[in-house]
């Protein structure tokens, strides 16, 4: 797992690292939830998570406009009740 932290446009700091779930890698495809079966970017800051899947190949070597610009595209991920 990679990971990297970046500052967006708005002054904001966000992690963000790539998830490959194990159990993806142990099930039927037909088993798997739908556009996840590779894994996916989880952008985290202060107050909000999201996640972007696929994986964009090269990632890691993106600069802060690339990062956020992959931060935008990613959907919002509710948190769950007792969590956090």
């Amino acid at each position: 797992m990679a990971l990297r932290n970046f500052i967006d446009s708005q002054g904001h700091t966000w992690r963000v690292w790539n998830v490959v779930p194990q159990y993806a890698l142990d099930r039927d495809e037909d088993q798997m939830t739908p556009g996840l079966q590779g894994g996916w970017l989880c952008f985290e800051n202060a107050g909000e998570k999201r996640r972007l899947s696929p994986i964009p190949d090269g990632w890691e070597n993106a600069d802060d406009r690339e990062l956020e610009e992959y931060c935008r595209d990613a959907a919002p991920v509710q948190q769950r009740a007792g969590v956090g």
